[in-house]
């Protein structure tokens, strides 16, 4: 089975076609997000809808998600993701408000696979992975040999072998037996790695074999969207830059 790993698409309906596109050439069978379908972009309805149509093996919620699909504060979003989130209540419908409310915060897959969006130890929590330090918290609670995360919008891969932790930077990995790997596989919609192509990630179960695709994508159309929809022209300008 050949799986595409997509998340954090914050409403990006230029880059997630263009990943689905670059997916259909490498053959990808089935799909699964790490959440955040909406948030910061401007076609959270859209998006939305392409998700739930996919071949999903199974979606996980983030925190852009929860938001999206409450009435509560936005306690800890900076201002622009904040006027994010409340445009971004106003265009969904209840459908889908009640779509994003009932995702799990993480999920098994067989025995093999766990998604989540931020930490498997207080996934409600929305704490961030960046270095090996905080990896190493999270691989005490994954029982799985593979986890897939985001949140942070960077792609990084750490990999526990008997007490130690490494990671860091990846293009492809090979699951080896007896290894834990805990793996974020980047940003569809808003990069921050410096790298303004769409990034996703696929998951080739009979050779084991893990790979980072990044993919370019119409920015430009994206941004005159965020402006017209009259959202901060900061949430435009990151786009440019992968930040």
């Amino acid at each position: 089975m050949k799986y595409a790993i997509i998340g954090d698409i914050h409403a990006n309906l230029e880059a997630l076609q263009a990943v689905l596109a670059r997916a259909e050439e490498l053959g990808v069978e089935r799909f699964m997000c790490i959440g955040d379908i909406v948030g910061y972009n401007a076609n959270p309805r859209e998006c939305l809808d392409i998700v739930r149509q996919l071949d999903m093996e199974i979606c996980v919620k983030g925190n852009h998600d929860e938001q999206a699909s409450t009435e509560s504060d936005l306690l800890g979003f900076n201002p622009q993701a904040a006027k994010a989130i409340q445009w971004t209540r106003r265009q969904l419908d209840d459908d889908q408000r009640d779509w994003l409310a009932a995702l799990p915060y993480k999920e098994r897959v067989g025995v093999k696979l766990t998604l989540v969006h931020a930490t498997l130890d207080m996934p409600h929590m929305w704490g961030y992975i960046f270095d090996k330090f905080s990896a190493e918290v999270c691989l005490e609670y994954q029982f799985s040999p593979v986890c897939m995360f985001g949140h942070t919008h960077v792609p990084l891969a750490f990999d526990k072998f008997g007490g130690s932790v490494t990671g860091g930077k990846y293009d492809q990995i090979r699951v080896e037996p007896n290894h834990k790997y805990l793996i974020n596989v980047g940003s569809v919609g808003q990069p921050r790695d410096g790298d303004p192509r769409a990034a996703f990630v696929t998951y080739s179960t009979d050779d084991r074999l893990i790979t980072l695709h990044r993919v370019e994508y119409d920015v430009a159309t994206s941004q005159a969207k965020i402006v017209a929809a009259g959202l901060p022209e900061r949430l435009a300008e990151r786009l440019e830059f992968g930040r």
